[in-house]
């Protein structure tokens, strides 16, 4: 039996090594961007997502779920939020310590499994910022059963298929 979370944890630490364009960290001047409120993010490949869909960003708790790789997180790190990033690609996770330590940043990193969010309490979090991932996993219902969990009452999820 394959153990999926090894095997994609392998496969997101390969990709950085390719550089594949989930895991090239923002440049220094799309922070800069951030900080002057002019900031955007993707969670599919082609179009960013709404500025309207999103709650109010300046001290807002975010989850980052699956989500390393130095993109969406140091944005939204630097236009305000309180930002924790979990993946369970080490090297994807460092991609997001790189731009934090770049850019003077305030984000938190942790790795671990998407279905297991074990490590926050119930209503952790403000906005839930999950881009495609859900194919990595046999079956997406403990994915989201835990963002449930640990997404405030009136909390926003903002997820990419």
């Amino acid at each position: 039996m394959i153990d999926i979370r090894a095997y994609n944890s392998a496969a997101w630490d390969k990709a950085v090594e390719r550089q594949s364009q989930w895991t090239v960290p923002v440049e220094p001047e799309v922070i800069a961007a951030a900080r002057r409120g002019e900031w955007q993010i993707i969670l599919t490949p082609n179009k960013p997502v709404p500025r309207s869909w999103f709650p109010p960003l300046v001290g807002a708790r975010v989850l980052c779920l699956a989500s390393g790789g130095g993109q969406q997180g140091p944005i939204l790190a630097a236009a305000g939020a309180s930002v924790t990033v979990y993946d369970n690609s080490p090297q994807q996770l460092a991609q997001d310590r790189y731009v934090a330590r770049r850019d003077g940043l305030d984000l938190m990193t942790v790795e671990g499994d998407m279905r297991d969010l074990a490590a926050f309490p119930n209503g952790a979090f403000d906005l839930i910022i999950h881009p495609v991932s859900n194919l990595f996993v046999p079956d997406v219902r403990p994915v989201w059963r835990e963002a449930y969990r640990v997404l405030r009452p009136g909390g926003v999820l903002l997820a990419g298929f």
